[in-house]
């Protein structure tokens, strides 16, 4: 392979369409995100000297978040999706500037700080729901890989950029200017998404659609004629969220992605323990704790930036097996080394495969989900994203407890491996997928006729 075939593939974006602006605008977005995240634990910790009011915050964040996230699932699915994206961003820059506002106070209000972050927590929560199920429609079928690529190359920049600019701006000019730039940030992005055309959602889902993209209903997993019913766009928000429920259950392939993705999440989630960690194996303070945080952010960069291949790769599912495989080895490895160096190329290696997996991720979904139920299939699996992690760092946290901050990452990693190997079980009838629809490419290929595959054909 070339190296020039490994670079970030940006053929989605010199593709034409729409594409380009959004991704500015995600950019910018989640910068102002980033600057208000870090401002917000400051002020909070400076105005009660007090980590459990920093965390108190954080959980009403992410409360409001799971709300958005399961309302915009609906919202999305009978709505424009412009809309609900602007309405997002819209009330980000209100949000940001009485941040600022409060901030430049004589005596900042503390219930300023937890009313704002519980409403901006659930308008952004729709307003990124809204996002993630408008993609695939902004692009070819052909383009989905490099655009779950480019995806997470914006999330990678915001996740490191932010907060890191954040810091050196609180430090500085101080607090309320901190949110005042991040409501000006959030306002270009507000203009550059006004730009963008109506984004309604697609007709009503057929089943002769859901079906082709399930394939036999003789396997684990599988769905069956009649299991979805047509979206009703005037039904209650319950029966279109258990329309959704019942379209990821019935479907072999997202159901997979998702369990992979809770196995993950719920058994090797070493962050949580990363304070433990540098205290008593590494005889570190605060500042290696950073470190820690900051080596799987570097490898995502990383895998970001090489993410070429990752577009002209049919193999998905191989692909995301083989990157949570990995995942559950860098976490094993790092609870097993015992020097900071070692540890942090694991961290390093671990945020490179969970970056490919996240590739994959959406990929998938975005390639085997019906435009009408991409709202409610990209609502579950943002909730599941947020919710599944704090699950898991409580049970690193009691194993930590239990057996030791080390033994309980080691531990994960291994209970990482065993449960994707139960998935791969379960759901082996991917793996035969997978190779029949390789080896009918390289026969197409060898006849001239390569390229003429239908993408979703694939697994």
């Amino acid at each position: 392979m070339r190296i020039r075939e490994l670079a970030l593939d940006l053929s989605p974006l010199t593709a034409g369409g729409p594409l380009g602006l959004v991704l500015a605008a995600r950019v910018l977005a989640l910068l102002s995100i980033g600057l208000t995240s870090v401002a917000v634990v400051v002020q909070v910790y400076e105005r009660t000297g007090s980590s459990a009011q920093v965390g108190m915050v954080s959980l009403v964040l992410a409360a409001g978040l799971l709300l958005g996230f399961l309302a915009g699932g609906v919202l999305a699915d009978r709505r424009d999706r412009r809309g609900l994206i602007l309405i997002g961003s819209g009330w980000a820059v209100v949000t940001f500037a009485v941040l600022a506002a409060n901030a430049a106070a004589e005596r900042p209000y503390l219930w300023v700080v937890y009313v704002t972050g519980a409403l901006f927590g659930f308008t952004e929560g729709v307003a990124e729901t809204a996002l993630t199920a408008v993609l695939p429609s902004l692009v070819s079928e052909e383009h989905i890989p490099a655009t779950g690529a480019l995806v997470t190359v914006t999330t990678t920049l915001g996740s490191i950029a932010g907060p890191m600019l954040g810091g050196v701006l609180i430090a500085g000019p101080g607090l309320s200017f901190t949110f005042g730039l991040a409501a000006a940030g959030t306002a270009i992005t507000t203009l550059l998404l006004t730009r963008l055309g109506p984004m309604p959602p697609a007709g009503p889902v057929r089943h002769e659609e859901v079906d082709a993209q399930s394939g036999s209903s003789s396997v684990p997993g599988s769905i069956e004629e009649g299991a979805v019913s047509e979206p009703k766009p005037d039904g209650s928000a319950w029966v279109l969220l258990k329309e959704g429920f019942g379209f990821i259950a019935g479907h072999r392939t997202v159901s997979a992605v998702l369990v992979i993705d809770l196995c993950v999440a719920v058994f090797a989630t070493p962050n949580a323990l990363f304070p433990e960690i540098a205290e008593k194996r590494l005889s570190g303070g605060p500042e290696l704790v950073g470190l820690l945080a900051t080596a799987p952010m570097i490898g995502a960069a990383l895998a970001s930036l090489s993410s070429g291949w990752t577009g002209r790769t049919h193999r998905h599912w191989r692909v995301l097996c083989a990157s949570v495989a990995a995942w559950g080895l860098a976490c094993l490895g790092f609870g097993l080394s015992p020097y900071l160096g070692l540890g942090l190329v694991f961290l390093a290696l671990g945020g490179m495969a969970d970056t490919i997996s996240e590739i994959m991720r959406r990929t998938l979904l975005m390639t085997h989900t019906p435009d009408p139920l991409q709202g409610r299939v990209s609502s579950l699996w943002l909730a599941q994203a947020m919710t599944a992690p704090a699950l898991g760092g409580v049970l690193a946290g009691l194993a930590s407890s239990a057996v030791g901050p080390a033994a309980a990452v080691a531990g994960g990693g291994v209970l990482c491996l065993v449960s994707l190997a139960a998935v791969g079980l379960w759901y082996r009838q991917l793996w035969l997928d997978s190779a029949q629809s390789n080896a009918s490419e390289h026969k197409n290929d060898e006849l001239g006729h390569g390229g003429n595959r239908d993408a979703t054909a694939s697994a």
